[in-house]
C-alpha cells in the first residue's frame, strides 16, 4: 500500500523533514545493496540505460528489493499502461503519518501534491479528457499552430549570439505559448513562468523525495497556479475581465463553452480549472523537456540535425523519435486496483508497478538499432510515451504540436551551426523527467 504518501501541507516542518530524509535514505540503502530500481530513483551519476540491460529478459515483470514490480520490456509496459485496473493512486492510502526507516510498510509514492487531480482514477481522467477535447484535443490544438509558430519565431528572433537552449528558448517559448493560449494578461505572464517552473517538480516528487526547499517551492507554485487559473476561469465565466473573444486564442473560453449551455456554472468552472491545471502543470514542463531532449539527440548526431534543417517538415518525426529515444517522462507508476495477473505474474491489490518507459522504448526486440536516433524512423510498434489514460497523455496533442513548432523554428530560423557549449546541467533528484535545468549552446 502507498500508506506513506503524504500531503506536505498537513505536516510540521520537522515531520516533513523526517519523511523526506527517511524516504531518501531508504532509496540510498537499497541502491547500495544493488537494487537497480533504487539506483534509478537515486538519479545520481549512473546512466540508467546501463542498468536496463540487466533488467530485460524473462520474467518481463520483476519485483525489486523496494517491493515494487518493475518492467523494462515494451510488451509488458504496453500491457500495464493500457489496463484500466491499474491507476495512478491507491484509493485505500492513508496519509496520516510520515515514513520512517523502521517502517514496516514499503514506501512507494512519496508526496501527494493534489489527490483531487494528480490522484484521480483513470475513469475520472477519461471523463475530464472528454470534457476538454473540444478545446484541447488534436483537432482543436491544430487551429493554434500558426499562433504557436509566431511565438517560437519571436522568441528565437530575440536571441543574439550564444544562448541557453532551455532557459532562453525552450522554457521561454513554451511558457509564452501557454500564456497566450490562456489569453493571460501580459503583466501576469512572468508570474505564470515562475509558477510553472516550480510546479514542474510534481512528477519527480511522486517517486523521489525532493529536498525540503524544493518541496516548499513545489507546493507554493502548485497552489499559486491553482489560484491564478481559478481566478482566470471565474473572470471569463462572468465576463468580468473585459477580454475580447475575437482577439486571439482563448482556451479558457473554449473549455467553458464545451461544458454546454445546460451545464451548472460551478461544475463547468471546476472542470475547466482542473483541465487547465493538468495542461499547465504537466504540459509546460513536458514540452520544454521534450524540446531539449530532441536537440540533445540531434546535436549529438549532426547528420540528423542536417536532415531536419534540409527538410523542416521532419519536425513531427523528430518529436516522435525523441519521445521514443529520449522521452520527457521516463517512469510511469501504477497501483493495482485489484488482485490480477500482469505479464504472467500475480500482482496483489495495492501493489505498485513501474514502467521504465525509456527502457521499453529502446527494447531491442521491438526497435532495430534502438540506441540510434533517426528522425525518419518508422517503427513497427508505437512507443509508450504520452500513453492514453495517463496525465502526460492528457496533454499529448498540445505537447506534440508545440514541440514540433519549436523544433521547426530552430531548423528554419536558427543558426546554421549550433553545438553544445558545455555539459548539460540536470536538476537534482529528477528520475522521472531527467529534467534539464541548463543547456548552454554556442553559435559556431
Amino acid at each position: 500500500m502507498t500508506k506513506h504518501q503524504i500531503d506536505p501541507r498537513l505536516f510540521t516542518e520537522s515531520d516533513l523533514t523526517r519523511h523526506l530524509l527517511a524516504a531518501r535514505g531508504t532509496q540510498w540503502m537499497r541502491g547500495n545493496r544493488g537494487d537497480p530500481y533504487a539506483l534509478i530513483l537515486r538519479a545520481q551519476g549512473i546512466d540508467p540505460h546501463v542498468l536496463y540491460r540487466g533488467m530485460r529478459g524473462r520474467p518481463a515483470l520483476r519485483q525489486s528489493e523496494s517491493d515494487v514490480w518493475v518492467t523494462a520490456g515494451h510488451a509488458a509496459g504496453a500491457e500495464v499502461l493500457a489496463d484500466p485496473r491499474l491507476g495512478p493512486a491507491d484509493a485505500r492510502a492513508r496519509r496520516r503519518r510520515v515514513f520512517g526507516l523502521d517502517s514496516r510498510t514499503t514506501l512507494k509514492h512519496v508526496l501527494a501534491v493534489d489527490d483531487s487531480l494528480l490522484g484521480m482514477d483513470r475513469a475520472a481522467l477519461s471523463r475530464l479528457a472528454e470534457f476538454a477535447a473540444p478545446a484541447l484535443g488534436p483537432g482543436a490544438v491544430e487551429e493554434h499552430r500558426e499562433a504557436v509558430r509566431e511565438v517560437c519565431a519571436e522568441t528565437l528572433g530575440g536571441i543574439d549570439g550564444d544562448f541557453d537552449l532551455m532557459t532562453d528558448y525552450a522554457r521561454a517559448c513554451v511558457t509564452e505559448v501557454y500564456a497566450r493560449l490562456l489569453a493571460l494578461p501580459a503583466e501576469r505572464r512572468p508570474e505564470l513562468a515562475e509558477l510553472c517552473s516550480g510546479a514542474g517538480l510534481a512528477l519527480d516528487a511522486l517517486l523521489c523525495p525532493p529536498t525540503l526547499e524544493m518541496t516548499h517551492r513545489l507546493i507554493a507554485s502548485y497552489d499559486g497556479l491553482r489560484h491564478l487559473l481559478a481566478d482566470l476561469v471565474a473572470s471569463r465565466a462572468d465576463g468580468a475581465d473585459g477580454a475580447d473573444p475575437a482577439a486571439g486564442p482563448d482556451v479558457v473560453r473554449g473549455l467553458l463553452r464545451g461544458a454546454g449551455p445546460g451545464a451548472p456554472h460551478a461544475e463547468a468552472a471546476e472542470n475547466t480549472t482542473a483541465a487547465l491545471m493538468l495542461t499547465v502543470v504537466i504540459g509546460v514542463e513536458v514540452t520544454a523537456q521534450l524540446v531539449c531532449g530532441a536537440m540533445l539527440a540531434l546535436l549529438e548526431q549532426p547528420d540528423e540535425w542536417e536532415s531536419l534543417r534540409a527538410d523542416p517538415e521532419l519536425a513531427a518525426g523528430a518529436v516522435e523519435e525523441t519521445l521514443r529515444h529520449s522521452p520527457p517522462v521516463r517512469l510511469e507508476s501504477r497501483i493495482a486496483g485489484e488482485a490480477m495477473s500482469v505479464a504472467g505474474q500475480p500482482v496483489g491489490k495495492g501493489d505498485q508497478i513501474v514502467v521504465l518507459v525509456d527502457a521499453a522504448n529502446r527494447d531491442p526486440e521491438v526497435f532495430p538499432e534502438p540506441d540510434r536516433f533517426r528522425v525518419t524512423r518508422r517503427p513497427a510498434a508505437p512507443h509508450l510515451s504520452l500513453a492514453a489514460g495517463s496525465y502526460p497523455g492528457f496533454v499529448a496533442p498540445l505537447v506534440r504540436m508545440v514541440a514540433q513548432e519549436a523544433l521547426r523554428t530552430l531548423a528554419v530560423q536558427g543558426p546554421a551551426r549550433l553545438r553544445a557549449d558545455a555539459e548539460v546541467i540536470r536538476r537534482i533528484r529528477s528520475p522521472v523527467l531527467g529534467g534539464v535545468a541548463r543547456y548552454p549552446v554556442t553559435v559556431a
